[in-house]
């Protein structure tokens, strides 16, 4: 059985592939460790293997009363992208906290110190 590729699945195909490239760039560059790209090397892999075989995805469509393959993967996407928004806010609070903390840390010592002065 021969199967036509669909419009979205050579976007998809080539997106994967483009992302795959970009974090070989990285991981070369030192910015992700071999576990990091190893990580997203099965990610990219797998939205590879799942854009071309979309039919691998049907027992488990039907156990989730999932319409189209397209809707789980849209839903598993949100879900992934409202997990990265809370750590991106976790973190982002934490090294807030931490520059404060720096912050009053080098004002009192400055301060300190301009009293010594006096």
């Amino acid at each position: 059985m021969v199967e036509t590729f669909l419009g979205i699945q050579i976007i998809s195909v080539s997106f994967a592939f483009w992302m795959l490239y970009v974090a070989y760039i990285h991981y070369k560059k030192g910015n992700l460790v071999k576990r990091e790209f190893g990580f997203w090397l099965v990610v990219w892999l797998s939205m590879v293997y799942f854009a071309l075989f979309p039919r691998v995805l049907d027992p488990i469509l039907a156990k989730l009363f999932v319409a189209r393959a397209m809707d789980l993967l849209m839903i598993v996407a949100f879900m992934i992208l409202g997990y990265l928004g809370f750590v991106n806010h976790i973190g982002i609070k934490s090294l807030q906290n931490q520059i404060e903390s720096l912050v009053r840390k080098n004002t009192i010592s400055h301060a300190k110190k301009k009293r010594k002065k006096s």
